[in-house]
């Protein structure tokens, strides 16, 4: 007997596996897409720490730069200065001649004109752990949103869970924007990241179950290209507008125009409705798909998609304990997912510690690096997703380890260069493969659970991303011969490991996703050259499973 999940995407492919129809739904799902790295990445701007210096008694137009001798007298009379006769930045000197840390401070406008939020918070000195916090209050809600917004997609469907993680998320954003201290802006910050973590989430899910087997590699790598996009557009936006308010209004109210060019045009998943039993609205979803895409189907195509409708609807997450091969999968893709957040985002906060401009660096190392991820996932169409991504990790991990021993036997100051370059590959190791599983976990985890678990997956990025300023800055606490280089040493292991795990989980590309746990649980997991064809006769075939 022919399963759903063949019929579903045998009528994916009837209907046009990429056309019209398809442009339309990926043009605003990735118009939401192009929107995320904007908040995601907007607080490396937003805690640009300026030079600074604490504010003169009795001068209220004290500027960081001096406007006159006088001016310049009194500066070096009330700051301290180290043996290079460099400014203090933190302490002033009191009436009695001694030192200690002041509650205002002037900052240098040569660089930054703008107000950044660390200077208007006055999150520097002893009040910088505050800057931290802000981020990782942040980062939690990311790791709310992994879980909640998963399950919420699985529940009442991937259109209104879009809407509304851009809705709510754009909202939050705008009052965040008015904050009146940092714990305000943190909180509403909590709430942006909750809602935005959901969209590269369903984002991969809708093109995985709006496009048919044959097409879903071309798909992803169109898709992939708009998260460095958007990367580099922020690095343009932040260099126009300095002050952080305005930068976080401007990001936002995008945010809310994409919105509502979700509400008015964004159609459901016809995969999310067969499973849910909604069989009246996905047989008209797929006639509409066919009429845009000037196809016809037959008048009973949809009889047999109805059949396993109460397996579908009934599965629990739970249930996936006495699916063995799927749960040691499962376990596998979570610690990946972990080590694709902790080295991509660890390798994203370096960027303010390298030498040039922070928003030339930011472009290279969060947009640049990302782009060869394209080829990439055209080549996985070719080689498939598990060669790639076993690749990619080696090479990336084997660059960071590689760095890691230079930078602590060899002298690379004058050629700071160097450090720019290993960044790049790793990130671009990093990147290809976690963009990449969005597609690759997609096709093994059943549709039933599919949003949840990807969910969950991204949950653990979220993990390693609370990690990775910790492992960052771990040279500060821990020395070794190593310096500055014991992040990427640490990442670039973990990265390692990952490639040898990944070993272990099934090749997906040409495959027919799962629609249920059962399905899932003996997915085909033999690496062989033979791909299977969307036809109901090969769909029968059963794999080895791992």
């Amino acid at each position: 007997m022919t399963s759903t999940k063949s019929k579903i995407d045998s009528v994916l492919e009837k209907v046009g596996s990429f056309k019209k129809y398809q442009w339309i739904q990926f043009g605003l799902v990735n118009a939401a897409t192009f929107i995320v790295p904007l908040h995601f990445l907007a607080i490396v701007f937003h805690s640009i720490t300026p030079r600074h210096r604490c504010k003169l008694p009795d001068w209220e137009n004290d500027t960081f730069s001096p406007f006159s001798e006088v001016h310049n007298q009194s500066i070096y009379q009330w700051i301290p200065v180290d043996k290079d006769g460099i400014l203090d930045s933190c302490k002033i000197y009191t009436n009695n001649n001694e030192t200690v840390e002041c509650e205002e401070h002037v900052f240098d406008k040569s660089v930054y004109w703008g107000v950044t939020l660390n200077e208007q918070f006055e999150m520097v000195c002893r009040n910088s752990w505050a800057s931290t916090t802000v981020k990782v209050v942040y980062t939690c809600g990311l790791i709310a949103g992994a879980f909640v917004v998963g399950v919420i997609g699985d529940r009442i469907g991937r259109r209104l869970t879009i809407v509304g993680c851009l809705i709510v998320g754009g909202a939050a954003g705008i009052v965040a924007a008015f904050s009146v201290n940092y714990y305000m802006f943190a909180a509403f910050r909590f709430i942006v990241g909750m809602s935005m973590i959901g969209i590269p989430l369903l984002r991969s899910i809708v093109a995985l179950e709006i496009t048919g087997p044959s097409k879903r590699s071309f798909t992803f790598a169109v898709t992939s290209v708009f998260w460095p996009s958007g990367a580099m557009f922020l690095g343009l936006l932040a260099y126009l507008i300095q002050d952080w308010n305005w930068l976080q209004i401007t990001i936002s109210i995008l945010s809310l125009l994409v919105g509502l060019l979700t509400v008015l045009f964004l159609k459901e998943s016809p995969h999310y409705l067969v499973t849910k039993g909604k069989h009246k609205e996905a047989e008209n979803m797929f006639l509409h798909m066919a009429s845009v895409n000037g196809k016809t189907l037959p008048e009973n195509f949809m009889d047999e998609l109805k059949e396993g409708e109460e397996a579908a609807v009934t599965e629990k997450l739970k249930s996936i304990l006495k699916a063995p091969v799927l749960l040691k999968r499962t376990a596998i893709s979570f610690y990946l997912w972990f080590v694709f957040g902790l080295s991509f985002y660890g390798l994203s906060f370096n960027v303010a510690h390298f030498t040039g401009s922070i928003y030339i660096n930011h472009v290279i190392i969060s947009g640049v690096a990302s782009l060869p991820t394209i080829p990439l996932f055209f080549l996985s169409h070719r080689l498939g997703r598990k060669l790639i991504s076993i690749l990619s990790l080696s090479v990336g991990g084997a660059m960071l380890i590689v760095a890691a021993f230079l930078n602590a036997y060899v002298d690379l100051s004058r050629y700071s260069y160097v450090t720019i370059i290993v960044s790049m590959i790793g990130k671009i190791g990093v990147a290809t493969v976690f963009t990449m599983s969005y597609l690759w976990c997609s096709e093994f985890y059943p549709s039933t659970l599919r949003s949840t678990l990807v969910g969950l997956s991204s949950l653990f990025a979220r993990i390693g991303s609370v990690l990775a300023p910790i492992i960052v800055d771990l040279n500060v606490h821990v020395r070794t011969i190593f310096g500055p280089s014991l992040g990427s040493l640490i990442f670039g292991i973990t990265m390692f490991i990952a490639a040898i795990l990944a070993y272990f989980l099934p090749e997906t590309n040409l495959k027919k996703i799962p629609e249920t746990i059962a399905d899932a649980n003996v997915f085909v997991t033999e690496n062989r050259s033979r791909k299977l064809s969307v036809d109901e006769n090969d769909s029968e075939e059963t794999s080895k499973p791992l």
